[in-house]
């Protein structure tokens, strides 16, 4: 019982590797190494984590922060605020990616949810680093 959890890594390699998705690997390994040590409790474990993570209430707030980067790339005030951090830093080493840290710590300031905040960056700034790289070659 003590080495089950090195057992687990093999299993899923094979799962991967026979030409199951990733996500169906992991899944079938672990309610299948669940079973071998919780038994028939495992569903019971299962169902409390997910009625946990279902109640947590700040969870709810991401998709909006998700949102609210949509407009603001929509609405192209994300475009403005990443050339004005551009030109602020254009003549620095690495003013593209100093520009995108400034433009990073404006967001995290705004929404305070850590996972929202870099889908945002990455909606944003991807598109505007590229065609300002571009435009400076």
């Amino acid at each position: 019982m003590e080495y089950l959890s090195l057992a687990m890594f093999p299993a899923l390699l094979i799962l991967i590797f026979i030409g199951l998705p990733v996500a169906f690997a992991l899944m079938l390994t672990g309610i299948g190494f669940g079973f071998l040590t919780f038994g028939t409790s495992l569903v019971h474990l299962l169902t409390d984590k997910v009625n946990e993570v279902a109640g947590n209430f700040i969870l709810a707030a991401v998709p909006l922060f998700i949102f609210m980067g949509c407009m603001l790339e929509r609405s192209r005030i994300a475009e403005q605020l990443f050339e004005a951090m551009h030109m602020w830093t254009k003549r620095l080493p690495g003013g593209l990616a100093l520009g995108t840290i400034l433009m990073s710590l404006v967001f995290a300031a705004t929404t305070g949810v850590i996972g929202a905040a870099e889908t945002v960056i990455g909606l944003l700034a991807i598109p505007l680093c590229l065609s300002i790289s571009t435009i400076s070659d």
